[in-house]
């Protein structure tokens, strides 16, 4: 997968600042390979060492944004060509500006120019957003990374320079790119200058980063559709045919899988997954709860709870078609249609006053959700209008359900 890298550039030190052709000051970033090697790179700007890295251990880098203000170390750019001595001149000239800390978008336009001029394969960006102190700052860092980051790319991230609150802005902007522009991998790279030793930097990768994002969205999936796939995956779990089976309305299916996931994902060390197997273990509860209707029962308060309406109608009503079909005939066959049928009748003859309206508004409610048609019941009709009326259904029916003993 082709690799964006977005760098954040700070202001240099010359090695002797009365000297303004003095070089900037340099140390030897230190990476780890992924088979535990060593790669050193000298340089005064860290995403030169990161483009270097990323290629040597063969990531495809296809772009470069590089953002800053009108004091970064623009000039410092010319590192990441092979040949820097070909653009000195223009180098002086960039570096008197940078000095002068006057570099704009004019000046800028014309150094990216120059940098892709010489750059055989890398792509590069560079953009003049400020220091994101106001609205419009934070806007141009958004507007820079939406615009110029290829949809389907994954993310390089140097938090290494520039100000400590740009960085983070754009790591948020980044998680939102994620479902925006299908960013499925993103890596974050800190050369940790004030760790080094001598003049050799540490360079922390934070894969941690990665995991929280990965785990953060498959908690917002839970809670918003109920799906537990992506944090089963977290889990290194596989829960595909579980959430079919619950899904589908398989529930006796759907609860030996649920009670397996429920046991297999318990006493974790780290403490990502243990908060994701807790958010799992809840989602699964319905699975140990006693009787069948129960369980369904449970599925539906869980549906009403993430305003799952249409799944909430569907199992609120069911749940109480299988409990009153278990109290006035225990040995019949809760899953069997012929045996909810019954119990449908059953309620209709039994059930009396606003039992009986309630238990015909649940129902009309369930076929106009079912199918998309509009109900002749006004009460029904108003219920629909609003989901504050909904979630009242859906509450008195629950009461219903805990009564039904005493009702039949």
């Amino acid at each position: 997968m082709p690799t964006t890298v977005v760098s954040f550039i700070g202001t240099g030190q010359k090695v002797s600042p009365q000297d303004k052709r003095s070089s900037y000051r340099t140390t030897t970033y230190r990476f780890t390979r992924p088979d535990g090697g060593e790669f050193l790179q000298t340089t005064s700007l860290f995403g030169t060492a990161l483009i270097r890295f990323l290629q040597d251990i063969g990531t495809p880098i296809d772009r470069w944004i590089v953002l800053g203000t009108s004091a970064s170390i623009w000039s410092e750019l010319n590192q990441t060509l092979s040949h820097p001595d070909e653009v000195v001149e223009q180098y002086c000239q960039l570096d008197d500006r940078v000095i002068a800390r006057n570099v704009d978008a004019a000046v800028l336009q014309n150094w990216q120019q120059v940098l892709n001029a010489h750059s055989s394969s890398l792509d590069i960006r560079l953009f003049l957003t400020g220091e994101a102190l106001a609205a419009e700052s934070q806007q141009q860092i958004a507007r820079a990374l939406f615009e110029n980051i290829p949809r389907g790319n994954d993310v390089a991230f140097d938090i290494s320079h520039g100000f400590r609150h740009q960085p983070v802005i754009a790591t948020f902007l980044i998680s939102l790119m994620r479902w925006t522009h299908s960013i499925q991998r993103v890596s974050f790279y800190s050369g940790v200058f004030e760790a080094r030793q001598g003049d050799m930097t540490p360079v922390l990768e934070l894969p941690i980063c990665q995991k929280l994002v990965d785990a953060t969205e498959a908690a917002a999936i839970l809670n918003v559709t109920g799906n537990y796939e992506p944090v089963a995956r977290c889990l290194n779990r596989d829960a595909e045919l579980a959430w079919f089976w619950e899904n589908t309305n398989q529930l006796g299916n759907a609860r030996t899988q649920a009670q397996q996931l429920r046991n297999r994902t318990t006493d974790y060390a780290d403490v990502v997954e243990a908060q994701l197997a807790a958010l799992l273990n809840d989602r699964l509860q319905w699975s140990i709860r006693g009787t069948f209707a129960d369980r369904v029962q449970q599925s539906a308060n869980t549906a009403i709870q993430r305003s799952d309406y249409f799944r909430a109608i569907i199992l609120c009503y069911e749940a109480i078609l299988i409990r009153a079909g278990n109290i006035l005939d225990s040995t019949a066959d809760p899953l069997n249609y012929q045996t909810r049928q019954q119990a449908e009748r059953d309620l209709f003859s039994r059930l009396t006053g606003v039992d009986r309206e309630l238990f015909c508004d649940l129902q009309h409610t369930r076929n106009a959700c079912a199918h998309g048609t509009r109900s002749d019941r006004a009460s029904v009709q108003q219920i629909l209008r609003n989901p504050r009326d909904f979630r009242n259904l859906i509450e008195r029916a629950f009461h219903l359900y805990g009564r039904l003993p005493q009702l039949l």
